[in-house]
């Protein structure tokens, strides 16, 4: 009767991995899983299926900081001397990012991401910022940051089925071990998509609509802020100002690309 139980039970699992085997050859045949920037069909990959190997290889970090107003190359990714002579001010205190979004390969998989709803491009992401950052905190000497990514309202939320800043933040979180704030910032109302506005409708846009909800959490605090891409800064500095403004001692943004 045991046994008779035993081999009831061993069926089933190998009924069922059978199963599964089965569905997802169906579904790969139907659907065949292609990298994002050259689109060549990569199923019979082990790893690296989203983005293939080769094109892996060529989306090669840059290292380089700049000034986050003028973009010019400085040691820290700090506002620059220059800027902060003509008045210029910034409620981030540094920005830091691996790529340039004139990259057309980096175009493809931030819009594949944030706009196709390939939600695993987490995981290669992911891994890419982890080992960038590790680098630039190797050089910059940036320790003890708490990492909050840049929230999404509710209903965009809900339309695109995850919020593709705090899925990076997760996955830095998985291989570095950094502590995660995801709920401290919010949005309270939705905005018009900063990509469809001119630069001077930008900032408007956004105005007054991020809050933090904690504020405890983030006093004296180093918060590291995280998005997919700074185009005219509008997004990440405002939720910067958000967040200095309850006590955050220093923010700093991370971000896959720069426009």
């Amino acid at each position: 009767m045991i046994l008779s139980k035993v081999y009831r039970k061993i069926i089933l699992m190998i009924t069922k991995e059978l199963l599964t085997t089965w569905k997802n050859n169906f579904v790969s045949l139907l659907f065949p899983v292609k990298c994002v920037i050259c689109q060549q069909e990569t199923e019979n990959s082990r790893k690296n299926k989203l983005i293939c190997t080769d094109c892996l290889k060529k989306l090669a970090p840059s290292f380089d900081l700049h000034c986050i107003l003028c973009e010019a190359k400085n040691a820290d990714g700090k506002i620059c001397y220059s800027c902060t002579a003509l008045g210029y001010k910034s409620h981030l205190d540094r920005l830091i990012y691996p790529f340039s979004y004139s990259d057309k390969s980096v175009q493809k998989v931030i819009k594949a991401f944030k706009y196709h709803f390939i939600k695993d491009l987490e995981k290669p992401i992911g891994r890419l910022l982890t080992l960038y950052l590790n680098k630039v905190l190797d050089q910059s000497k940036l320790k003890d940051l708490i990492l909050t990514p840049v929230p999404l309202h509710k209903l965009k939320y809900n339309q695109r089925g995850y919020n593709q800043s705090e899925l990076l933040v997760r996955q830095i979180n998985h291989h570095s071990g950094k502590s995660i704030l995801t709920n401290v910032l919010v949005k309270t109302r939705p905005t018009k998509d900063q990509a469809s506005l001119k630069d001077n409708q930008r900032l408007k846009n956004i105005e007054g609509v991020f809050k933090c909800a904690e504020p405890e959490k983030v006093l004296n605090k180093k918060i590291l802020l995280i998005d997919d891409v700074y185009t005219t800064g509008a997004t990440m500095q405002e939720c910067a100002r958000v967040l200095k403004e309850v006590g955050a001692a220093e923010v700093i943004g991370l971000v896959i690309a720069r426009g």
